[in-house]
């Protein structure tokens, strides 16, 4: 495939990612039957499911997410994985349903996404934090994602209840009963209980299933199973040929600069000869001067060809 041609887009805003509360409480002490001798806590089990377990184990976690919601059978799947690659460090592919794969990775404290569009093209996206959120820790596209799509971070308000040996795996059930709640919006999500099916020997998560009831602020009640799964592989799946010779041999000594409205700037390294598209937040616009006169629209060569430095404005439409 012949790489057609890549641009990068700076962005100015982050995205938030909201994880479950961590707690010391023992998740033992439930009042139920005697558990099987050498059950373990749920704090073990996903202190055994982290990015940076998989990382120092070498392998190549795959996490696949369905979510299916009353007679509609609505589905969403997503599905993650995470490898390492010799150039690039740690890359995230990521796709949803219908959506082509996204990859996310990190080179030289610079966060950076490459999508692959329809006609072959190759997006290339500098991912920059707002200047609001500077000073808070920053965290890398890749966590983001598994975070946000992976099994999370064990809270406190779950219970074990039960577990099973399955030879090779425990079945565990949970009590999540006081996960419930309602958001701003007036939804309920009415929680019971969780499943569980966990590797033995390295407590890692095979799968999670659960079912709960959503009533929308209309009175709808929807009766919902959600269920997710997880594969490990050492096979290490690559970036596409056109985007590897792109990103990878690309010079990255050109610098794009983002000045912000509070006086403070953004010095990012980008491939040499990839042209630079700029998104302003909602209020703002990008300009291409001090004075904030001219509008920055494209990223064009000069008389010779060459892509020089740009210092590009953000400020108040």
């Amino acid at each position: 495939m012949k790489l057609k041609r890549m641009a990068a887009l700076v962005l100015a805003s982050c995205m938030t990612v909201l994880l479950a509360g961590c707690g010391a409480a023992s998740n033992k002490d439930t009042g139920s039957a005697a558990l099987p001798e050498g059950t373990p806590t749920l704090e073990e089990i996903y202190a055994a499911n982290t990015l940076e377990a998989y990382q120092q184990a070498n392998i190549q976690p795959s996490l696949s997410t369905c979510l299916r919601e009353g007679p509609d059978n609505k589905e969403t799947n997503a599905l993650l994985t995470l490898y390492w690659d010799k150039d690039l460090g740690l890359v995230a592919r990521f796709r949803k349903t219908n959506m082509s794969f996204q990859y996310y990775f990190t080179r030289n404290n610079i966060n950076y996404s490459a999508a692959v569009t329809e006609d072959e093209d190759t997006v290339l996206t500098i991912l920059a934090d707002d200047a609001e959120e500077r000073g808070e820790k920053e965290i890398t596209y890749a966590e983001k994602l598994f975070h946000q799509y992976g099994f999370g971070e064990y809270n406190s308000k779950e219970k074990l209840v039960s577990c099973t040996d399955s030879g090779d795996t425990y079945h565990i059930i949970t009590d999540i009963s006081a996960m419930s709640f309602t958001d701003s919006t007036g939804r309920t999500y009415t929680y019971t209980t969780q499943e569980y099916d966990v590797e033995k020997e390295t407590l890692r998560i095979l799968d999670v299933f659960r079912t709960y009831r959503f009533t929308d602020a209309n009175g709808t009640v929807k009766e919902c199973t959600r269920s997710r799964c997880m594969t490990y592989t050492n096979k290490i799946v690559s970036l596409p040929d056109f985007m590897r010779e792109g990103i990878c041999e690309a010079d990255w000594s050109r610098e794009f600069t983002l000045r912000y409205p509070d006086g403070t700037r953004d010095t990012v390294p980008v491939p040499d000869g990839i042209s630079v598209l700029v998104e302003a937040p909602d209020g703002y616009e990008a300009y291409a001067d001090s004075d904030c006169e001219t509008v920055y629209s494209e990223d064009q060569a000069d008389e010779d060809g060459v892509l020089p430095d740009r210092t590009v404005y953000i400020a108040k439409k």
